[in-house]
């Protein structure tokens, strides 16, 4: 069996504001390519499909026109729910799906009941059975206990908990068919940058690695969105996000795992780069620096450091004229420390909005609002107020 293995796409994602759909649409047809060009069986999603519990339209049309280059193929997909899916909106159309080979799984589901998809490879030789693990919040954990089996006696922890409904799905998996697993959870020890919600990542709730089943030949998660393999007892990796999301997976190189997997033989994987999304980058110098950089940074999002010797009024418009991409200006430059009371001086709770406002501005713009600008910022404060 071959399996295209990817997650994380967070499709409607803005960065600061900038719609990225184009990104995401080049981004999904190079996956579709590359599932296509190798002949693939199946495309396993392991969760956070959109970034919403609500998407935009646009998002959901560039995912199932994802999913209707495959039906012509005959290449078959399994999608589970993450974290940032809505499991009854994505669960919706389902059963319509199933008919044409697209398997949804938008909650945790006993193995007879859908926990388990079947999979048949393209000439009929060999069978995939996929045991399927959407996102489970810890409020959730006990319900999806009882799912599983209301009779089971069950531990306490949230790990312990998915560790058992990993050991329920798996049980009974034969050793004739390719025996794998996608899920959605975070593996303790595992890298991660900015981009996952930190609410997920503590450690309770957190596998240890030896909590995963032994007996798969590969296990694909999402969650995660630095690509990475776990050091587990079955073939584990982290497939990464699609594109680039934010500042915290700046210069990550993004991909999709290939999955060779034959029955009771560990799968051997191929990492595919995904280079459809636009760069991140973080750039530092003096204005005259960053002159010599515009033409070095191509169609990059930029997180710019300016430095100067001194305040300049409309510094960071001067910037973002010069690096249009630049969607974070900091003007550093030397403080006069006794210019401004310190925190423990002046808390910011003890301050007026008025100050509050002017100290940011200073601080981004390196110079202090004029007094038309905080008039206006008074006038909307106060409107706000009524």
């Amino acid at each position: 069996m071959r399996l295209l293995h990817t997650a994380d796409w967070h499709v409607g994602k803005p960065l600061r504001g900038r719609s990225r759909m184009d990104e995401y649409a080049a981004a999904l047809r190079e996956v579709a390519d590359i599932a296509v060009d190798r002949r693939v069986d199946a495309v396993l999603v392991a969760g956070d499909i959109f970034d919403s519990p609500a998407p935009p339209p646009e998002a959901e049309k560039l995912v199932y026109d994802f999913l209707a280059r495959l039906l012509p193929e005959g290449i078959a997909a399994v999608l589970i729910a993450g974290n940032h899916d809505h499991p009854k909106k994505l669960g919706a159309l389902a059963s319509l799906l199933e008919g044409l080979r697209i398997h949804v799984r938008a909650e945790v589901r006993p193995p007879a009941q859908g926990g388990i998809v079947s999979l048949a490879s393209r000439d009929g030789a060999e069978e995939a059975r996929v045991a399927v693990l959407p996102f489970v919040p810890e409020r959730k954990v006990g319900d999806a206990c009882a799912v599983m089996d209301p009779e089971h006696t069950w531990y306490e922890t949230y790990s312990e908990r998915l560790e058992q409904i990993l050991a329920e799905l798996v049980k009974d998996l034969p050793p004739s068919t390719v025996n794998l697993l996608i899920g959605h959870l975070l593996v303790a020890g595992s890298l991660f940058g900015t981009g996952e919600r930190k609410l997920h990542l503590g450690d309770i709730y957190g596998l240890n690695p030896q909590q995963l089943p032994s007996s798969l030949q590969y296990i694909g998660l999402g969650h995660l969105h630095r690509p990475q393999e776990v050091m587990a007892p079955s073939r584990t990796l982290y497939s990464g996000s699609l594109i680039e999301l934010d500042f915290g997976e700046k210069e990550q190189e993004k991909r999709v795992v290939i999955v060779e997997a034959k029955p009771a033989q560990v799968a051997s994987v191929e990492e595919v780069p995904v280079t459809s999304g636009r760069r991140l980058r973080d750039v530092e110098g003096t204005l005259e620096e960053l002159r010599h950089m515009a033409g070095e940074v191509d169609d990059a999002f930029l997180r710019v450091t300016v430095k100067t010797e001194a305040p300049v009024p409309g510094l960071a418009e001067q910037v973002k004229e010069l690096l249009p991409n630049a969607l974070d200006v900091t003007v550093d430059h030397p403080r006069d420390e006794g210019a401004e009371p310190s925190e423990e001086e002046s808390p910011r709770t003890q301050l007026e909005p008025a100050e509050l406002f002017t100290r940011y501005y200073s601080r981004k713009n390196g110079a202090p609002p004029s007094d038309e600008l905080k008039k206006l910022f008074q006038t909307l404060y106060d409107e706000a107020q009524r």
